[in-house]
């Protein structure tokens, strides 16, 4: 395999393909963040709560591997955390609830939006992403990450107490689901003000965990509100990535306003541009778990070359990626096997010849 040299900096390169014009080669961006945080020989606990270490770690990691877009957001509970859910930080692993701000979904109204000054890890992120884009938004650009209000939701309340008042207290839940997008609504305003781009991650409104009759009534709404904030301060567009199963709910992701969807490598990418391909740029989907944290060189190679061929001709344009984040303890060889496969076919449009 041929490994070609780039020609254009990645903000460059995603510049271009925007306008829908050929680039020096496939875009590619994988999963990572805390998860990597060994890779400059930190645990997770300090990536967590240090700014400096996140910097420094996403920084690290755009020299390795020059991808084509640095992120830095707040993790699937913080935004929960700072209205009051208590986590836990372990040493070298992912976080996850201890305790939420709510056991009953009747005592909504105890919950304020939270102030991306003040509470939880949120000044943590704020500061990390400035130092980020401070040292890199020249050369590549740099996007912040936030959960969706319904997943950010069930960590308030519990998931499975969250699940249950959907069904059971709808009025309570819509007036929980407004509260977290005003939180949502002042963290868009400060990163906007930036001129930092948007991502949004929404695991719990999965097709593996509520239908699509329940998504478009509890959780597209709200994330509307978010990308027509997003677009409104900023003027950029949002990417969305659904963790699972999203199939039955890709048209309804695209009545939200998304620009670019992620997909989860439980779903198939050519099904996904037959679909959705002509109103949005796909991203995915080689699996993080079976290719790059347990796979070889070779096999990431294999299933990068796969999706590629499954998505090279999107409408909308494509990005390769991985299928979700990276898992903790995946070997540096395989992240590369993905960048690798992104510089071997030249430029993008790829050729069908190639293939």
């Amino acid at each position: 395999m041929e490994i070609k040299k780039d020609s254009m900096t990645p903000k460059e390169r995603m510049k271009t393909l925007s306008k829908g014009e050929p680039v020096d080669r496939i875009p590619c961006t994988p999963m990572m963040g805390v998860t990597l945080a060994s890779f400059i020989g930190k645990t997770t606990y300090e990536y967590y709560h240090n700014a400096d270490v996140t910097a420094e770690l996403e920084i690290a990691l755009f020299k390795k591997f020059r991808h084509d877009s640095v992120g830095v957001g707040v993790s699937l509970r913080e935004i929960a955390e700072a209205m009051g859910t208590k986590i836990i930080y372990p040493e070298n692993s992912i976080s996850y609830v201890d305790k939420p701000a709510i056991k009953d979904i009747n005592d909504v109204s105890k919950l304020s939006p939270a102030d991306p000054y003040k509470d939880g890890k949120l000044p943590v992120r704020l500061k990390a992403v400035k130092m980020v884009n401070d040292a890199l938004g020249k050369e590549v650009n740099v996007s912040f990450s936030i959960p969706a209000p319904f997943t950010t939701a069930s960590d308030l309340l519990g998931t499975e107490n969250f699940l249950k008042a959907v069904l059971k207290y709808p009025k309570k839940v819509h007036e929980l689901l407004d509260i977290v997008t005003e939180s949502n609504f002042k963290i868009i305003d400060i990163i906007a003000n930036m001129g930092i781009g948007f991502g949004m991650c929404d695991p719990v409104s999965s097709s593996s965990i509520i239908s699509k009759r329940l998504y478009e009534k509890f959780s597209m709404p709200y994330v509307k509100k978010c990308v027509d904030r997003m677009r409104e301060k900023s003027g950029m567009g949002t990417s969305m990535h659904v963790c699972g199963k999203s199939k039955e709910i890709w048209n309804s992701l695209i009545q939200t306003g998304i620009t670019t969807l992620s997909i989860d490598n439980t779903e198939d990418l050519e099904k996904a541009k037959k679909a959705v391909g002509d109103k949005v740029c796909l991203v995915g989907n080689v699996s993080p778990v079976d290719a790059v944290r347990y796979g070889t060189y070779d096999d990431v190679v294999r299933e990068s070359k796969l999706c590629i061929k499954k998505a090279y001709n999107n409408p909308k344009g494509f990005v390769l990626s991985t299928g979700c984040q990276i898992p903790i303890n995946s070997p540096i060889e395989n992240i590369q096997a993905l960048m690798d496969t992104a510089r071997s076919f030249g430029s993008y449009p790829v050729k069908p010849d190639l293939l």
